[in-house]
């Protein structure tokens, strides 16, 4: 095989853990991460643990002046914990302490028994979608999800379900890649002080929420790497409420399809490298509800159906192990009435203090519609001990 191979974390190496599996990296992946203290054949229970902090100060101005001023405090803190069970599984759990509070996020095992490649997971686990959702927000380029992202899928999205996936060789430059999942219920769409979209409690088997993806990545050249892939996450059936005034809308369903390219370059040393690359989606079905009150004290909540696309692209050079730079640009039909259209460009430096801490800067600016929204901040990231999470590629 002529992809090289690289050591790199312990979430992809542990979950593509066949005795002589390559351990390899696709272009886009976090950076961050170290092997776990126990390796498949040691008898003793030995957990990797690890603990990190993310905070985040920034200052925004805003044209309708809601965000004029400075905010800052603590993102989030993260515990992960990862070993193998037995030879033939792998756990891991990430539990996230923000302003929300306490709780599991992740929490999921893999079985790789099986004589060729494939893995199941079952548990609590973020979705296999594109280059991005798999990823914790500590993880990813910027501070934040890109706008089509978090305005499609939400800022995480997550599950308890199960998801079987498979990789295998085309020749010899060539590894291709799937996965299927079945989730008891996926979020549609995010909402503050609006209608909520609920799933049903004890959901049938055709009322199951499920994610699919198909990728492929090849070497170009002994320095470039291109990959493609395409995801799929669908919610078949869930019902919109709205607190206040109590209406609803039953029987809704919505798809969100996307397409996403990723190009790496890097130098021998592997410090000096470029990546490229972006995403397309399609968001169709029922995107969202607007409540009307035709006859007072009579509440009716409608359903916005329609189709809505939008995409990121980004660009970032990394020119030593310690430094990196990046513009990331995201434009999408937002899914509100008339599918009006907001666009988000992100310019960012990260410098890396240490293997353990991290400093980035940003530039933000949003415009809804003429609207706009600019704020400047400063991300640190710093974790002891182990850092893992599951399965990015």
């Amino acid at each position: 095989m002529q992809i090289k191979p690289i050591l790199f974390s312990a979430s992809l190496a542990f979950t593509f853990a066949a005795p002589a599996a390559a351990q390899f990296t696709t272009p886009g992946m976090p950076t961050w991460g170290q092997t776990s203290q126990t390796t498949r054949f040691d008898n003793d229970y030995n957990p990797a643990i690890g603990f990190l902090l993310d905070s985040f100060a920034g200052y925004h101005t805003a044209d309708d002046h809601s965000l004029n001023g400075i905010d800052s405090g603590l993102t989030a803190g993260e515990i992960t914990i990862s070993t193998w069970v037995d030879p033939k599984a792998w756990a891991y759990g990430v539990i996230v302490f923000d302003e929300e509070g306490v709780g599991l996020e992740e929490g999921a095992v893999h079985y790789v028994g099986f004589d060729g490649n494939e893995t199941i997971r079952i548990g609590r686990f973020f979705v296999d979608f594109g280059k991005q959702m798999q990823m914790h927000q500590h993880q990813l380029r910027t501070p934040v999800r890109p706008a089509v992202l978090s305005e499609y899928l939400g800022a995480e999205l997550g599950g308890d379900g199960i998801q079987f996936d498979d990789w295998f060789t085309m020749g010899d430059d060539t590894i291709v890649r799937f996965s299927i999942a079945a989730f008891q219920s996926l979020s549609v769409f995010e909402s503050e002080d609006g209608p909520m979209a609920v799933s049903p409690d004890s959901p049938q088997p055709d009322q199951l929420a499920f994610t699919a993806r198909l990728t492929g990545f090849s070497s170009l050249t002994d320095q470039q790497t291109l990959q493609l892939g395409a995801s799929l996450r669908s919610v078949p059936d869930f019902t919109i409420v709205d607190e206040e005034s109590g209406a609803s809308a039953e029987n809704l369903d919505n798809n969100v399809w996307g397409l996403d390219a990723t190009w790496g370059w890097a130098d021998d040393t592997n410090t000096k490298t470029w990546t490229a690359g972006g995403e397309f989606l399609v968001n169709t079905g029922d995107l969202n509800g607007t409540v009307s009150e035709p006859v007072p004290g009579t509440f009716v909540l409608s359903a916005l159906n329609d189709t809505a696309t939008g995409y990121y692209a980004f660009v970032d050079h990394a020119w030593n192990r310690y430094d990196s730079a990046g513009l990331q640009y995201s434009s999408l039909e937002t899914a509100s009435t008339g599918l009006p259209t907001l666009s988000e460009t992100v310019a960012y430096y990260t410098h890396k203090l240490s293997e353990f801490q991290r400093l980035r800067f940003a530039i933000t600016n949003r415009d809804l519609d003429g609207q706009q929204d600019t704020s400047f901040g400063i991300q640190y990231s710093a974790f002891m001990g182990p850092h893992s999470h599951g399965l990015n590629f």
